[in-house]
């Protein structure tokens, strides 16, 4: 197998506020679960995946990939990403949370072009309907940025990635809903 140099982070810490406290990486859909469509999406892609989580650790681990709880509890994504990153053995990384369905099997390939193309520090997905600021790529050396806007006080993944060399890819085609979101209940009866 040709190795693609990318370790892949699926953000599962979140605490599911809008979804009743419900862990959503967990939750029923397509015959199986969030994470686990999350997985199916991007192990091809990649070399590695790590799962960023904070709850129902063994049902994670039994899915056979590295489970990383956060250093610091209920904080947001960028410490599940900060977490992680201190177990990542490749260059570059993508993240996906593990609510966002759809992901197309270009995902990564089109991020780490851009990136390497443009010499960014960070490449995200945008949609029509948004940019998806959690979709993103970065080489590994950018952490150390990320931990110094932390330190700051700034939790906010847009207040990173305005302080870096950052890129977009645009994913609409084909009238393809990419990266929809399923935050809350009625989010599951739109799904595709």
């Amino acid at each position: 197998m040709q190795r693609k140099g990318v370790t892949c982070i699926i953000l599962a810490g979140g605490q599911g506020k809008r979804m009743g406290g419900k862990n959503k990486a967990l939750i029923p859909f397509n015959n199986s679960t969030l994470i686990e469509n999350a997985v199916q999406a991007l192990q091809p892609q990649v070399d590695e995946i790590i799962i960023s989580a904070n709850r129902d650790l063994s049902y994670l681990k039994a899915l056979d990939f590295t489970v990383i709880e956060d250093q610091t509890k209920n904080q947001g994504p960028l410490i599940g990403i900060v977490s992680a990153a201190e177990h990542i053995n490749t260059k570059t990384v993508v993240v996906t949370p593990c609510d966002v369905i759809n992901i197309p099997d270009t995902y990564v390939k089109e991020l780490i072009f851009t990136l390497e193309l443009t010499k960014s520090d960070v490449v995200v997905a945008k949609t029509k309907q948004r940019t998806q600021h959690l979709n993103c790529a970065f080489k590994l050396e950018a952490i150390e940025n990320l931990k110094k806007i932390i330190s700051e006080g700034s939790l906010r993944v847009s207040d990173w990635q305005a302080q870096m060399k950052t890129s977009y890819v645009e994913f609409d085609r084909k009238g393809e809903q990419y990266f929809k979101n399923l935050n809350e209940p009625c989010d599951f009866s739109e799904a595709p």
